[in-house]
C-alpha cells in the first residue's frame, strides 16, 4: 500500500533542494572570490594600462588535464592544497619557471603562490615606479603574490626588523614560518607544501600530500648514507652545521602540532636566522634538528626516499643511480620526483663542470650519465629567460633617503637586539632610545632616534659619548675592529688625539670604501664637521652629577646607584644617569632610569667597586675624563682592603664609601699611608621608602594567618658564603624544629641567568632545605614592586651575615618597622647599633673566622683574610623572643621604623651630599665649574 500524496508536501521539499543547490553555489562562489582577493591584497589591483587583473579561481568543470585528475578542494570549493616559494623580485625569472612547471604537473591543486621578500615601496621613491608593476603583472592569473608585508599578522615584531636584520637570502628564509601562517589562515588551507625556487619538480607529488593525511610534518633529510672519509665538502661535519634536515622543501598539515612547531620556528627566526654555521646557524634550517626531539614520532614523516630532494650533498651515493630514459630523469628504474640545484642560482657564471660551487668531492666527469640531465634542467631555464630581472634591486638594500643600508649597520643591529647582548649597557641604551622597530628611516619621532643616527654616535661600548676630536662613531669604530694593521698603527684612539684623527681619516677615506659604508657619507662627514666645530672643550661644565652605575639591573651595587640618585635630587642637586657597562646577566632588571651618554656636569660619581675601575677606564675617553671631578663610590666587605686595588685611588679625584667600615678597612690597609693621596670619606647611603611599593599582601605568597614569616634574602652574585643562608636556617632549625610553632622561614634567592658557578651550593643549600620543616626556598623572578610586597607581607628580617660593606637590605626592613636580626660585625653597625636597648638583643655576636668561598669569588676574597661567623643559637633566641612576645613586632613597627625613616632618608643624606659637593666647586678653580651653584 502505497503512501498517500500530498502535493503541496511534495511542492516543499523541491523547493528547498532548489534553494539549498543556489546556495551551495553561491557559497562556493564567494569563496573562490575571497581567495583571488588575497592575492597581494590586489585582487581589485589596477595596472598601468587601468585594467583590473581577471579573477583567477577555477571552477568545476575548468580543470584541466594532467597527470593527476583527483580534486584536492574542500566541500565549500577552496583549494585545500597550496605550494609556494619565496624569493625578491630580482629571482622572479627563476619563480615563474619553476611554478610554471609545478603546475604542469599538478593542475588539479589550482593555487600556486609566489611570497615576495620585497619590498616594493622603495622603488616607488628611488626608483622606476613601474618596474614593481611589470613584475607583478607578468605574474600569471592564475597565481598568488603575496608581499613581505602582509605576512605582518603573524609576527609579533616588525617584519622590517627581520629585513634590516639579514641579508636578501637570510630575509627569505626567515619569513618562511610566518608565509606557512598566512596561507593556512588566509586562504584556509589544508596542506602546504614549500620548496626552493631552484628545485626541479619532475613527478607528481602525491606521496607528500597523501602523507599529510597521516603526519603534521614531511622533511627529507640531507643524506641517509655515509659520506666517505676524505676531508672533502660537503661531509658529515657540514651537514651538523647546516642541520640535518634540508628545508628546501618542508611541507605541513594544518594541525596544533604544525602551529605549534611555526611558533617556535618564528621565534627563533627573529634572531638566529643568519647563514653562520660556526654560531649554530644556518638560515632557517637547522632548527629542524629539533624536530624529531620535540615532537612525537608519529607526528612527523622523514621522507628518505632517494628519489626526493637529489642534491649536490647526497650525490655519493645516489649520483651512480641517476639517468634518463626518453626524457625523463631516473633513478635505477624509478623516475626521479624532484632535484634540488642548488649553487646555481647565477646561470651567467655557472660552471657546469664543478655541479656546485658548494661543494668539492665531484666533478661532472664522475658521473657521465648526470650532465645530460644538467644540460636539460639548463636548457629549461635559459629557454624561459629566468635571468631576465636578476638586474632589479633589492628593496630593503637602501636607507629611506636612497642610501645604501652598510653591512656593519645590520651586524650592530643585530648584535644590540640580540637576547643574549640584553644585559649589556649599550643594548640596553639601544633598545631604549632607537626606534629599532622602522630600522631603515633616517630621522625618528622624538624622543627615540634612528639605527642611522646611532651608528653616526660615538662608538657605544664607550661610556659616555666621545666627543670633538676623539670623535669616532660606532660605523667607523665597527669597521676598525676587522683591520688589525690600522689597530696596529692607531691603538689608543680614546686616549691620544692624533690617534683618534688618523682612524676618522682611515674611515673617512678607504674605510668607508671598504666597508659599504660610502653611500652614508654624506651623514657621516656633516656629523664629523659637527664635532669639529664643538665649543672649547676646555670650557667649565655647570654644577651637578653624572651619576653612573648599572641603573638597570637589579642587584645590590645597582640599587645603590638608583638611589644615589634619588638622594642627590633629593637635596635639589641636577643629575644625569649614565649606564656602566654590565657584564653578569641578571634574572631581573627594570627601566625606570632614564639613561644618556652625555656627562653634563662637573662631578662624575661613579657607584661602582674598585674592581671595576679598569674596565670604566679603559671606556672612558680621556680628555673627556679630565674635564670632571672624579668620585668613585666604593663598597667592601673585609676589614682589610686588598693592597692591588690601591692603586686605583688615584685615578679618581675622591673616594667616597658607604660605611665607617669601608672607610677603615681602606686607611689601614698596607700601602696607604704614606703612598695614597687621595682623600676618602664616609658617605652613607640614604633612601625614601615608596609607601606604594610595599603594601603587604600574605596571600600572594600563600603565608597563612597568624604564621609568623622570617625572611633571608641574597642574591648568588653577591657571595653565597658571605651571606651565609644556612647559619639562618640552622637558626631557625635550633629555635622552632621541635616545637609546633605556627612560623615559616622563608629563603628567597636570587639566581643570576648565567648560574652555573652557584650549582653545586645551590643543591647545598636545597639539601638542608629537604631536612628542615616549614622552611621554604623561593626562587621565583619578582618585579620591583613584587618584592616590595613581600619585604612588607613577612614579619622578622634575619642576615646572619659573616660580612656587609653597608647592608641597604637590613636599612629598608629597619624602616619598614620589621624586626632585621643580623650579625653584629661590618657596615650594618653604622645604623643597627642606634637601635634602642630593648632590640638590641637583635645583634648577633660572633667569632672570628677566616674567609673560605668558592668559585667565582676566590680571587676578590683572598685567603689570610677574615671575617665573622656569628652565634647561631643567640640567634635561635632572638627569633623565640619574638615569636613569643608578638608586642615588640608592634613595637617596631611603631618607634623603630619612623626613627630609621628620618635619620637615614633620602633629605638628610643629600645634603650632606650637596654641602660637601659646594664647597669644593666653589674652592677650586680648575677646569670645569661654570656657574656658582644655586
Amino acid at each position: 500500500m502505497g503512501l498517500p500524496c500530498k502535493p503541496w508536501l511534495v511542492l516543499g521539499v523541491l523547493l528547498f533542494t532548489a534553494l539549498w543547490l543556489i546556495a551551495w553555489q553561491v557559497g562556493k562562489f564567494l569563496a573562490c572570490e575571497a581567495v583571488n582577493s588575497l592575492s597581494d591584497g590586489r585582487g581589485d589591483f589596477s595596472s598601468k594600462t587601468g585594467a583590473k587583473r581577471k579573477k583567477t579561481c577555477l571552477r568545476p568543470g575548468e580543470m584541466e588535464q594532467g597527470f593527476m585528475t583527483r580534486d584536492w578542494r574542500g566541500p565549500e570549493g577552496r583549494w585545500t592544497i597550496m605550494r609556494f616559494t619565496i624569493s625578491a623580485f630580482n629571482n622572479y625569472g627563476f619563480v615563474k619557471s619553476f611554478l610554471g612547471r609545478v603546475e604542469a604537473l599538478h593542475p588539479e591543486i589550482g593555487c600556486f603562490i609566489w611570497v615576495v621578500a620585497d619590498n616594493r615601496r622603495v622603488w616607488s621613491r628611488h626608483g622606476d615606479p613601474l618596474l614593481p608593476e611589470q613584475i607583478l603583472d607578468d605574474l600569471p592569473d592564475r597565481w598568488y603574490s603575496v608581499m613581505a608585508e602582509k605576512l605582518q599578522p603573524y609576527l609579533n615584531f616588525s617584519v622590517t626588523e627581520l629585513a634590516f636584520r639579514y641579508n636578501l637570502q637570510c630575509f627569505s628564509t626567515a619569513i618562511k614560518p610566518a608565509a606557512f601562517k598566512f596561507i593556512f589562515d588566509r586562504f584556509a588551507a589544508q596542506k602546504v607544501l614549500y620548496f626552493d625556487n631552484d628545485i626541479w619538480i619532475l613527478q607528481p607529488l602525491t606521496t607528500i600530500i597523501d602523507a599529510l593525511d597521516r603526519y603534521n610534518m614531511v622533511v627529507t633529510p640531507h643524506a641517509t648514507e655515509p659520506f666517505p672519509v676524505d676531508g672533502r665538502t660537503q661531509d658529515e661535519r657540514a651537514i651538523m652545521l647546516a642541520g640535518q634536515f634540508n628545508f628546501g622543501f618542508i611541507a605541513l598539515a594544518k594541525s596544533a602540532v604544525s602551529s605549534e612547531w611555526l611558533t617556535l620556528w618564528i621565534e627563533r627566526l627573529r634572531y638566529y636566522g643568519f647563514a653562520s654555521p660556526s654560531e649554530g646557524m644556518h638560515f632557517d634550517q637547522n632548527w629542524g634538528n629539533f624536530i624529531p626531539s620535540y615532537f612525537a614520532q608519529d607526528q612527523y614523516l622523514i621522507l628518505r626516499d632517494p628519489r626526493y630532494n637529489i642534491a649536490y650533498w647526497n650525490l655519493h651515493y645516489r649520483g651512480k643511480h641517476l639517468h634518463m630514459v626518453d626524457d625523463i630523469v631516473m633513478y635505477d628504474s624509478e623516475p626521479v620526483v624532484f632535484m634540488h640545484f642548488s649553487g646555481m642560482s647565477d646561470l651567467l657564471n655557472y660552471d657546469i663542470e664543478g655541479i656546485s660551487q658548494h661543494q668539492n668531492r665531484y666533478k661532472m666527469n664522475n658521473f657521465p650519465k648526470l650532465r645530460p640531465i644538467f644540460q636539460k634542467y639548463l636548457a629549461l631555464l635559459k629557454s624561459e629567460n629566468t635571468m631576465h630581472w636578476r638586474h632589479v634591486p633589492y628593496g630593503f638594500t637602501n636607507f629611506k633617503d636612497g642610501s645604501r643600508v652598510p653591512d656593519a649597520a645590520r651586524r650592530v643591529y643585530a648584535r644590540m637586539m640580540d637576547p643574549g647582548h640584553s644585559h649589556r649597557s649599550d643594548a640596553r641604551l639601544f633598545q631604549d632610545t632607537v626606534a629599532f622597530e622602522d630600522p631603515f628611516r633616517i630621522v625618528a619621532p622624538a624622543p627615540k632616534i634612528s639605527v642611522l643616527s646611532w651608528m653616526l654616535e660615538g662608538a657605544h661600548h664607550l661610556i659616555v659619548e666621545p666627543r670633538g676630536p676623539e670623535w669616532i662613531p660606532e660605523i667607523a669604530w665597527e669597521a676598525y675592529q676587522t683591520r688589525p694593521d690600522v689597530m696596529g698603527v692607531y691603538p689608543d684612539p680614546f686616549g691620544r688625539v692624533h690617534h683618534a684623527e688618523g682612524v676618522q681619516n682611515w674611515f673617512g677615506g678607504n674605510g668607508m670604501r671598504e666597508h659599504g659604508a660610502d653611500s652614508i657619507r654624506n651623514h657621516f662627514e656633516r656629523v664629523w664637521r659637527e664635532h669639529k666645530t664643538m665649543p672649547n672643550p676646555n670650557m667649565r661644565l655647570p654644577f651637578g652629577v653624572n651619576v653612573y652605575g648599572w641603573l638597570h639591573d637589579f642587584c645590590g651595587a645597582c640599587e645603590f646607584g638608583r638611589l644615589s640618585i634619588d638622594v642627590l635630587q633629593a637635596s635639589g642637586m641636577r643629575t644625569t644617569a649614565i649606564l656602566l657597562p654590565s657584564g653578569v646577566k641578571h634574572n631581573q632588571n627594570t627601566s625606570l632610569v632614564k639613561a644618556t651618554r652625555i656627562p653634563t656636569f662637573y662631578f662624575n660619581l661613579f657607584v661602582a667597586n674598585a674592581v671595576h675601575t679598569a674596565d670604566i677606564v679603559n671606556r672612558y675617553p680621556t680628555a673627556e675624563w679630565k674635564r670632571h671631578y672624579n668620585i668613585a663610590y666604593w663598597s667592601w666587605e673585609l676589614d682589610q682592603f686588598p693592597s692591588k686595588w690601591l692603586g686605583y685611588m688615584e685615578v679618581f679625584s675622591e673616594i667616597w664609601t658607604v660605611s665607617d667600615f669601608v672607610t677603615m678597612s681602606i686607611l689601614s690597609s698596607p700601602g696607604y699611608a704614606g703612598y695614597v693621596e687621595t682623600p676618602v670619606m664616609t658617605m652613607p647611603m640614604g633612601l625614601t621608602l615608596n609607601v606604594t611599593m610595599y603594601k603587604a599582601n600574605r596571600t600572594r605568597f600563600n603565608f597563612r594567618k597568624g604564621t609568623m614569616v622570617f625572611l633571608v634574602m641574597f642574591d648568588f652574585l653577591s657571595s653565597y658564603h658571605r651571606k651565609n643562608p644556612l647559619s639562618a636556617l640552622a637558626a631557625f632549625r635550633r629555635a622552632f624544629q621541635k616545637s609546633k610553632s605556627n612560623v615559616l622561614l622563608v629563603i628567597k634567592c636570587v639566581l643570576p641567568l648565567e648560574h652555573f658557578s652557584f650549582q653545586q651550593e645551590f643543591n647545598q643549600l636545597k639539601m638542608e632545605v629537604r631536612k628542615s620543616r616549614r622552611v621554604r626556598i623561593m626562587t621565583e623572578v619578582l618585579s620591583q614592586q613584587e618584592l616590595g610586597t613581600l619585604m612588607a607581607s613577612v614579619d622578622v628580617f634575619v642576615s646572619l651575615h659573616r660580612s656587609e660593606g653597608y647592608g641597604l637590605l637590613l636599612l629598608q626592613m629597619l624602616m619598614l618597622g620589621k624586626p632585621v636580626i643580623a650579625t653584629a660585625y661590618s657596615g650594618n653597625m653604622d645604623f643597627m647599633a642606634k637601635l634602642p636597648e630593648s632590640f638590641q638583643f637583635l645583634q648577633i655576636p660572633y667569632r672570628y673566622t677566616w674567609v673560605n668561598v668558592s668559585e667565582p669569588f676566590l680571587e676578590t676574597y683572598q685567603t689570610g683574610q677574615r671575617w665573622a661567623e656569628p652565634d647561631v643559637s643567640k640567634a635561635a633566641k632572638a627569633m623565640q623572643m619574638l615569636y613569643a612576645d608578638r608586642s615588640l613586632l608592634d613595637s617596631c613597627q611603631k618607634v623603630i621604623g619612623p626613627w630609621f625613616r628620618k635619620k637615614f632618608g633620602a633629605d638628610g643624606i643629600g645634603s650632606r651630599m650637596y654641602m660637601h659637593l659646594k664647597s669644593i666647586y666653589r674652592s677650586k678653580r680648575r677646569r670645569g665649574a661654570e656657574e656658582a651653584p644655586p
